[in-house]
C-alpha cells in the first residue's frame, strides 16, 4: 500500500529501488532537502553524508551529480556541492509553466491507459492526503507532500513515456522546496483532496479531455496557493 511506498531510506535496500543503490540515495538526499534538514546554501560534504546515510563515497557522489542536474544542488569549482539557494517567485512561475505543458499530457495519456491498478493507487495517495491533511504537524505536512508526489507520479508511469515521467520526477522535488520554506503545516488540505478526485474521476472515466482540463486546473490552482505561501501576492497572468 502507499504507506510502503513512502517507507524510510534505512528500511529498504538497494535492490529494492529501480536504480539500485545510487537511486536509493539520490531519493534519500532529495527527502533530506524537502523536509529542511539540509539547508540552503549549506555544503555537503560527500563523506559526512556517505557516514549519515550508512553507505561508501561513490554513490553519494553520483546523487550529487545528479542532483546538481536537476537544480536543487549547486557545484561550485574547488569548492564541492551546495543545497541550491531558495528559489525566487520568477522561477517559481517559470516552473508551474514547464510542468502544466507536461503533466496536461500525461494526465490525457493516463487516461487511455486505465486499468484497476492505476484507480487503486490513485485512491490510495488521496486517502493517504487525507488522512495526513487532519492533522497540524510538521510529519503530517511532509507526509501530504509526498503522497502528493507518489499521486502525480503514478499519473506520469501510467502515461508510459519515459522522457516526460524523468522531467515531471525532477520538476515535482522543486515544487516540494518551494512549499517546505513556507509552510509546516497543510493549508490547502480541501482544495487539493477535491482537485485530485476530479483527476481521478476523469482518468476513470476515460476521458482525456477532462483529465487534461483536471490536472491543468488542479496545478493553475496549486501555483496561485504555493505564491500565496512564498510571497502573499497572485502571480503575474500572461499578457495576451
Amino acid at each position: 500500500m502507499l504507506d510502503e511506498e513512502l517507507e524510510s531510506f534505512s528500511d529498504q535496500t538497494a535492490d529494492d529501488h529501480p536504480l539500485g543503490l545510487a537511486g536509493q540515495v539520490y531519493d534519500s538526499l532529495v527527502g533530506l532537502i524537502l523536509q529542511g534538514q539540509l539547508t540552503p546554501r549549506q555544503p555537503l560534504r560527500i563523506h559526512a553524508l556517505a557516514r549519515r546515510l550508512g553507505v561508501s563515497a561513490t554513490p553519494v557522489r553520483e546523487a550529487l551529480v545528479r542532483a546538481s542536474a536537476i537544480g536543487i544542488v549547486t557545484r561550485e569549482n574547488n569548492k564541492g556541492f551546495r543545497v541550491a539557494p531558495r528559489p525566487s517567485a520568477a522561477e517559481l512561475d517559470d516552473l508551474f509553466v514547464a510542468r502544466i505543458a507536461l503533466e496536461a499530457q500525461t494526465a490525457r495519456l493516463a487516461s487511455t491507459r486505465v486499468d484497476d491498478s492505476l484507480i487503486e493507487h490513485l485512491e490510495e495517495a488521496l486517502d493517504y492526503q487525507r488522512r495526513c491533511g487532519e492533522e497540524s504537524t510538521f510529519e503530517s505536512f511532509t507526509g501530504f507532500l509526498n503522497g502528493d508526489r507518489v499521486f502525480h507520479a503514478h499519473i506520469a508511469e501510467a502515461a508510459r513515456n519515459r522522457f516526460l515521467s524523468t522531467a515531471l520526477d525532477m520538476l515535482g522535488s522543486h515544487v516540494q522546496r518551494y512549499r517546505s520554506f513556507n509552510e509546516t503545516v497543510v493549508t490547502d488540505r480541501d482544495e487539493t483532496l477535491a482537485e485530485h478526485r476530479a483527476i481521478i474521476d476523469a482518468i476513470r472515466d476515460q476521458n482525456p479531455l477532462a483529465a487534461e482540463a483536471a490536472m491543468t486546473l488542479h496545478l493553475a490552482n496549486l501555483r496561485m496557493r504555493v505564491r500565496r505561501e512564498r510571497i502573499g501576492e497572485e502571480p503575474e497572468q500572461p499578457s495576451r
